[in-house]
């Protein structure tokens, strides 16, 4: 069985004026609806049988540009079906405010979601009212961003074929149809064209988007200042919801003060714009280091939410920086001096109480599982708490917190 990509798939349906003429039947909009029902059903029956999932926006133009479905809409057959009844034509033909509004969607469908490939597909009969937003531009952002815009031109062929250059820009298909027939061959070919070349493999794990473009428009983490006053109320709904303490624990980490700098979250931290989950800038860093082997630590999706967001790359300097500092630091003073010991033995984590629930393993950040052997730091002004298989990774078992050496006594 052949592997098919899913897409997301903002329809954009000119209904100007000069949309009404009946040189096709029963007229150009009509006629345009009926092939967006086509190719609707065809992807979704394709999508059905082949495993994959495509979602459809749709932005109609007129004098400006209205936004009718999102991605979030979940919209199918029988929702275009309901607005097209009452759908008729008017107004101006602003091709470059529609195409503006349906990057804006598919940006933001790539922030939350990441696994569809974007696309527009256009249908107009190419009459363009000049404003303020250049098609042409909008076409060039497009395609920085790796999506393809599909036109489909209805009517006479004009001298300057707007629809052919922003189709050429994307590297999307163009067509120039006669009838309503040629229109369903045109999108019902669209419909069942997403396979993946021969060859590749489909991994629905991960995202498409190459991360050149997903650095462009991811959002970044914002201070307790820039939060809005519906993100406070969000912050605190989600920390009753975890039942803690202070909405002001970082949700890698689970502890207040940054592990690395050890300084208060309000200097050290941030919150994802989406859903107001907290986190540590340098907890972030290695969390999104995590998720992309070979990336710089600027890239990653929440942990909460997974939308997409990145941490501003002086930020991932200074920790960095921090962390070479404090190795420096500790390798001067183990230098001069003769390194202190304390005797350790494995202890379930269970037994440890608010001790291990409220922390996190200074290797990989991860929290402790009530049944696990844990090794904790003797160190009494320390008291670090490692998973066994962490504590083995550690360099002449020295721990990371205090540089106190823990002595195995197992």
């Amino acid at each position: 069985m052949p592997d098919m990509i899913s897409e997301a798939i903002v329809i954009l349906l000119d209904a100007s004026r000069s949309m009404f003429r009946t040189d096709y039947s029963p007229n150009r909009l009509d006629a345009s609806k009926q092939a967006i029902l086509d190719f609707i059903e065809a992807r979704t029956n394709n999508d059905k049988e082949y495993g994959a999932s495509s979602a459809f926006g749709l932005v109609v133009i007129r004098s400006t540009a209205e936004k009718v479905f999102d991605m979030a809409d979940g919209a199918q057959y029988g929702d275009f079906e309901d607005y097209f009844s009452n759908l008729a034509c008017g107004g101006t033909s602003a091709l470059g405010d529609g195409l503006g509004l349906a990057i804006k969607i598919l940006i933001e469908d790539i922030r939350t979601n990441g696994a569809r490939i974007p696309r527009i597909l256009l249908i107009s009969d190419g009459t363009n009212t000049p404003t303020k937003i250049d098609p042409n531009k909008m076409a060039s952002l497009a395609k920085q961003l790796g999506m393809k815009i599909d036109c489909m031109l209805l009517g006479e062929v004009q001298a300057y074929n707007i629809l052919r250059q922003v189709s050429e820009i994307t590297s999307g298909k163009f067509t120039h149809t006669n009838n309503l027939d040629a229109m369903q061959r045109f999108t019902r070919d669209l419909a069942v064209g997403n396979f993946l070349p021969p060859g590749s493999k489909s991994d629905g794990s991960k995202s498409r988007i190459p991360q050149a473009i997903q650095k462009k428009i991811a959002k970044t983490l914002l201070s307790e200042a820039e939060m809005s006053k519906g993100s406070q109320d969000q912050k605190e709904l989600i920390s009753r919801l975890r039942g803690t303490k202070s909405y002001e624990k970082c949700s890698i980490c689970f502890q207040a003060n940054d592990p690395f700098s050890k300084s208060d979250f309000s200097i050290s931290g941030g919150m994802c714009p989406n859903c107001a989950t907290p986190m540590h800038y340098s907890c972030a860093s290695q969390w999104a280091k995590n998720q992309n082997k070979g990336g710089d630590g600027t890239i990653f999706r929440c942990v909460h939410c997974l939308y997409l967001l990145k941490i501003p790359a002086s930020v991932q300097t200074a920790v960095q920086m921090h962390k070479n500092l404090k190795k420096e630091i500790q390798k001067e003073n183990f230098q001069k001096t003769d390194t202190k010991t304390v005797n350790v033995q494995p202890v379930l984590a269970g037994t440890l109480g608010e001790t291990a629930l409220y922390s996190a393993c200074p290797v990989c950040s991860d929290i402790f599982e009530d049944d696990e052997k844990v090794v904790k730091c003797g160190n009494r002004m320390c008291n670090a708490i490692y998973h066994m298989h962490c504590f083995e990774k550690l360099d002449d078992h020295i721990c990371k917190v205090c540089g106190f050496k823990l002595v195995q006594m197992f």
